[in-house]
């Protein structure tokens, strides 16, 4: 059995999913990541990061889709090749490009998320590890 649970909150301007980017990665919409207080300490300063792994989970996403289409598609795609939020576990992961460090809070833009999703974690990107030149994709 897997158990989660949730460090925080994300507080975002979209309330329904058709407000929200299909990637909010070159968004300059500002979402507010708020860390529970018992997981603040495991915040720090996040001096020297500009931009951190935001896991998240989407709990207003259909979990009973094996594949979904896009209305600029011919036909659905199975869904573990595509960023669709239908998926048997609807977790989400952006990259958040830090704008400001508050107590319990990571303010960030390039989020696509709707307001009050769950975070599950938080990770430093680290450019040396997460990109990889060479991918096809």
């Amino acid at each position: 059995m897997i158990s989660l649970e949730p460090v925080g909150v994300i507080r975002s301007p979209y309330t329904e999913s058709g407000q929200a980017p299909r990637q909010g990665r070159d968004s300059p919409v500002v979402s507010t990541l708020e860390l529970y207080p018992e997981y603040i300490p495991c915040m720090g300063t996040m001096e020297g990061i500009s931009h951190i792994w935001v896991l998240y989970w989407m709990d207003r996403a259909d979990r009973h889709l094996l594949t979904a289409r896009r209305s600029d598609w011919n036909e659905a795609r199975p869904v573990f090749s595509i960023r669709s939020p239908a998926r048997p576990n609807p977790i989400a992961l952006s990259i958040g490009e830090i704008q400001a460090v508050g107590e319990g809070t990571i303010s960030v833009t390039g989020i696509e998320a709707l307001d009050g999703s769950p975070i599950l974690d938080i990770k430093p990107y680290i450019r040396d590890i997460d990109c990889i030149p060479h991918s096809t994709k």
